[in-house]
Formats: structure tokens, sequence, C-alpha cells
């Protein structure tokens, strides 16, 4: 591969024809598919609060990742941003993961205090096959020595795959619960998304507090995940009979 066209540590650009076809085509559907979801959220002020959210939410995730925690690094594609740490396409993943998760799981009507936990879920199907091609493909890459990310399946810590699922179902749940108040401005973006991280925090607590009496992430993880779609199946089946 040759080097970047441009090199600054704001901006990075490769000539497209010297990165890999899969890093391509993934940054030029992934940039179409957050597009769109751009333009569904226009439809509803829920819809735009939580679309403005996710993005904001996604670039202090990507920052913390960089400056603290540091456990994994982006591949090199064709527009690169913080000093080559953030390809552009990342910024669009978020809404095309997490908006288009939360707006099915929304979808259900399910009551407030299930539903997030639905758009979670949703959030983490999605994930799923993401997460799973992205290293070997070379998308990025997760480094070793982190106990957080030492327990895997498929080559993908299993925190990475609770933290959609936390982590999307408060964003789901704070973006909703400030729409019933009326606050949807862009303004309510910044402290919408530092919520959900708190809260995201949080639910992590548990796990590393099991993980401390020799209980293993996998454990919870597969707890967590079958748990809560044990609770939206059941919820879903008991609205169907209701409905019927």
């Amino acid at each position: 591969m040759t080097g970047p066209l441009v090199d600054t540590d704001a901006l990075t650009i490769y000539d497209p024809t010297t990165r890999p076809l899969s890093f391509v085509i993934l940054e030029v559907l992934v940039i179409a598919f957050g597009t769109a979801t751009f333009f569904h959220a226009r439809r509803s002020k829920l819809a735009r609060v939580t679309w403005i959210t996710i993005v904001v939410y996604g670039l202090i995730m990507e920052a913390l990742s960089y400056m603290v925690v540091q456990n994994f690094a982006h591949g090199q594609f064709t527009v690169m941003l913080w000093a080559a740490q953030l390809p552009l396409y990342i910024i669009f993943v978020y809404p095309v993961l997490l908006y288009t998760g939360i707006t099915a799981g929304r979808a259900l009507r399910l009551p407030r205090a299930i539903e997030p936990i639905a758009c979670g879920l949703c959030i983490l199907a999605l994930d799923v096959p993401f997460d799973l091609a992205g290293p070997p493909m070379g998308w990025w890459r997760w480094w070793g020595g982190d106990p957080n990310t030492a327990v895997r399946w498929g080559g993908v810590p299993v925190t990475s795959f609770y933290w959609h699922l936390a982590f999307g179902a408060a964003l789901a749940g704070v973006t909703a619960f400030a729409a019933r108040r009326g606050r949807t401005g862009a303004i309510y973006a910044l402290p919408l998304a530092l919520a959900t991280i708190v809260i995201g925090v949080i639910a992590f607590m548990p796990m590393h507090l099991f993980a401390a009496l020799g209980l293993g992430h996998d454990v919870f993880v597969a707890t967590a995940i079958a748990g809560s779609a044990a609770l939206v199946a059941i919820t879903v089946v008991r609205r169907g009979t209701l409905v019927a």
C-alpha cells in the first residue's frame, strides 16, 4: 500500500484503490445507510433527538476509546480523522446500528420499562455479524492484555456484545424519557449522551462484581442476553394474547 494523499493530525486520506476492497465497500455502504437513517429520523421529534444523541454519543465513546481505554485500533480506511485513529465511516456506524435497532425495538410498541431492552437486543442482533467479521477482515483489531476483553466469542470480547445491549438500551431509554417531556432539541443531545454513558457504566458494575466473585464475563453476558430476550419474548407473547 502506498502512503496517504493527505496526512495531517486532523485528516488523513488514502487513494481508495490502495485500500482492501472490503474496506471501500464497507465505507460506501455504511455511509450510505447512515445517511438514510438521517433522512428517516426527520419524521418525528423522538427520532431526531435519538439520531443526534447517537452521533454525539458515538463521538464521545470513540474519544474515550482512544484516550482512556485503548484496547483496540481501527484499520486504515480511505478517510481517517483524529491522527488516523478514527475512520470517517465509524461516525456513521453508530446511527446505522443504534438508530436502526432502536427504531425496530420501538416498532414493537412494548411497555416503557421493556422497550429499551428490546431496543438493546435489536442493536445487538445488528452488531453481531459486524463484530464477528471485523477483526478477520482487518477492519479493526483488539489488543491483548486487557482483562476486560480477554474472554471472547468468535474472537470478539463478550464485553463488546454486552456494551451494545446495555448502552443501547440506556440510550433508547433516556431519549424516550426526554421526548415524553418535550426535551427534543439538539441542545439536549450532549446531556442525553452523557446520561447514556453513566447508566451504561452502572449497568456494567454487576458484571465486574460477579467477576470478582469468580463468575466469568461469558457467563454473565450470556445470562444477561438470555434473560433480556426471554423478558421481551414473554412480553410480546402476552401482548399478542391480550390483543387476540
